[in-house]
C-alpha cells in the first residue's frame, strides 16, 4: 500500500488481481528444488564463480515521499516504517482438508480455488493479508519473482528489495521478502511496502502477502504462526532423514537448501534436494534462483541416476537426466541453455560415483578418527559441468578445520557428526558468504 499518509491504496484498492497470484511458472521436471553436489552443498559454488557482483545487503537510502495533503506535518517514513499491531487474538482456519490458526483482528474469509485456497485476515489496518494455500510443491524463487513482480514499473518505481529472514518450519524452510517502492499521486510520491512470506512445503506451499508500509514483524509473527500450526490429512510423505542450510551474504539471508531421503515402496532409496538463491544484485533487484534433483541410490549406496533441474529468473539453465549403464559408465541426456546434450562418461577411478549418503557416510568414519584426512573423489555436478565428474577434495587439517575444495571454489569450516554439512565459509572475499545448517532431523 502506497502511503503519502497511512490509509492510501493503490490501484483503487488492489495491488493486482488475485487471480494473478495462484499459477506461478514451474520450472520443468519432475521435482522442482535443488542438488548441489553430495555430501557438502555446492550452494555456494554458483555464487562465487558466475555472480561476483553482488552487492550483499546494503540498503537504498530511504526515499522522501511527497508531504501529505491531509497532515500538518511532513510524513515520516522511518516512523511509519516502524509501525506494527497490537497483539492479535488467534483465528482458526478450516478448508478442505487442512486446519491451521493464524493472528487477525476479526475472522478470516476463506474462498477456494481449483488449486489453492485463498485466505484474507484482517490486521485491523488499512490493508489485509492475503495468504494462499497451494496443493502441489512450487519452485520457491519462481514464485517470490512473480510476486515481487506484481509491482508494475509502469505504476511504482521500486526503491529497495531484499530477503529479511529465512527459517525452518515443519521441517521446510521459508523465505521472507520486503520490497519498498514508490507511487506518484496527485502530492507528490508516495510510499508503499509490500512484504512476502513463502512456506516451501512439499505437499502444501504457503504464500502470504501485504502491502503497506511497516507491520514487518506483525506479517512476519502471522506467517510463522500460519505455517507452524498447519495440518493437514494430505501431508507429503516424512522422509527418513532431512536437513536444511542457509546461505548469508554477510548478515543477509539469500538462499536456502534442503534434502530429504526417501525410501520407496520397493525399497529403492532417493536423495531429493530442492534449493532458492535470492542474491541482490543491486539495492532493488534480486538475482533469483531455483535448482531441484531426485537423484536414485543403488543398493550398494552409489549413484545410480537422477533429475537435475535448474531455472533462473523464470528460463530453464538446464535439465539432465543421467543413469547407471554397464563397466561402470553413465549415460547423460538433456538441455543445457536450450541446447540439448547427450553422451557417456566413466569416473576417473574406474568406480561408480558415490551418492549423498554414501559420501555423508563416509566422511562421518573419518571424523571419528582422530587428526588429518584427505577425501578425493569424483562427484556429479550438472551446475558446474554436466558432461563429466567434478573433482572434489575434502580435508581436515590438525586444527580440526575442514576444507572443501570443488572447481574454482574453496569452502572452510566443520561437518556435522553425521558428515554432511555443518557451517562453512566461502573464500572467496567481502561480502562475506556463510552455509549454515538449520534444521536436521532422523539418521543416514
Amino acid at each position: 500500500m502506497a502511503v503519502p499518509i497511512p490509509g492510501a491504496r493503490l490501484d483503487g484498492g488492489q495491488l493486482s488481481s488475485r487471480d494473478a497470484t495462484s499459477s506461478p511458472r514451474r520450472a520443468r521436471g519432475r521435482f522442482p528444488g535443488a542438488f548441489r553436489g553430495a555430501a557438502l552443498l555446492a550452494l555456494p559454488l554458483w555464487l562465487a564463480v558466475g555472480c561476483g557482483g553482488a552487492t550483499g545487503a546494503t540498503p537504498a537510502e530511504s526515499p522522501e515521499p511527497g508531504p501529505a495533503p491531509a497532515a500538518k506535518e511532513p510524513f515520516d517514513l522511518e516512523k511509519a516504517l516502524a509501525r506494527e499491531a497490537d497483539d492479535l487474538p488467534a483465528r482458526e482456519i478450516r478448508a478442505a482438508d487442512w486446519s491451521a490458526r493464524a493472528f487477525g483482528a476479526a475472522e478470516p474469509t476463506i474462498e477456494r480455488k481449483e488449486k489453492l485456497v485463498a485466505i484474507t485476515i484482517p490486521l485491523g489496518t488499512a490493508s489485509q493479508v492475503e495468504c494462499f494455500v497451494y496443493n502441489t510443491m512450487l519452485d520457491s524463487g519462481e514464485v517470490m519473482r512473480n510476486f515481487i513482480e506484481l509491482l508494475d514499473p509502469e505504476k511504482v518505481e521500486v526503491s529497495r528489495v531484499v530477503p529479511w529472514e529465512i527459517s525452518v518450519h515443519r521441517e521446510s524452510p521459508a523465505v521472507f521478502v520486503q520490497a519498498l517502492y514508490l507511487a506518484p499521486t496527485g502530492a507528490g510520491k508516495a510510499a508503499g511496502l509490500l512484504k512476502i512470506a513463502l512456506h516451501a512445503d512439499k505437499a502444501h506451499p504457503i504464500a502470504c502477502l501485504h502491502d503497506e508500509v511497516g507491520y514487518v514483524r506483525t506479517f512476519e509473527r502471522l506467517a510463522k504462526g500460519l505455517f507452524d500450526s498447519f495440518e493437514s490429512k494430505s501431508a507429503a510423505p516424512k522422509p527418513e532423514y532431512t536437513d536444511t542450510v542457509i546461505l548469508r551474504l554477510d548478515k543477509t539471508p539469500v538462499g536456502f537448501e534442503t534434502s530429504d531421503l526417501f525410501k520407496d515402496e520397493d525399497g529403492q532409496r532417493r536423495w531429493l534436494s530442492r534449493s532458492a538463491l535470492l542474491i541482490p544484485r543491486d539495492p532493488r533487484t534480486l538475482l533469483i534462483e531455483d535448482e531441484a534433483s531426485n537423484v536414485l541410490i543403488d543398493p550398494q549406496g552409489r549413484l545410480k541416476g537422477g533429475i537435475w533441474i535448474e531455472t533462473s529468473q523464470g528460463k530453464a539453465n538446464h535439465r539432465i537426466e543421467l543413469s547407471q549403464k554397464k563397466n561402470f559408465q553413465y549415460e547423460y541426456a538433456g538441455e543445457v541453455e536450450g541446447k540439448k546434450i547427450q553422451g557417456t562418461f566413466t569416473p576417473a577411478a574406474k568406480a561408480w560415483l558415490a551418492s549423498p549418503v554414501t559420501t555423508a557416510s563416509d566422511l562421518a568414519r573419518l571424523l571419528k578418527k582422530n587428526g588429518p584426512f584427505d577425501l578425493k573423489q569424483q562427484e556429479y555436478m550438472p551446475n558446474v559441468d554436466p558432461t563429466k565428474p567434478v573433482d572434489v577434495q575434502y580435508a581436515r587439517d590438525a586444527s580440526g578445520a575442514v576444507t572443501v575444495n570443488v572447481s574454482s571454489v574453496r569452502m572452510v569450516g566443520s561437518l556435522a557428526p553425521d558428515g554432511r554439512p555443518e557451517s562453512f565459509e566461502v573464500s572467496a572475499g567481502p561480502p562475506k558468504l556463510t552455509l549454515q545448517r538449520a534444521y536436521t532431523r532422523g539418521k543416514l
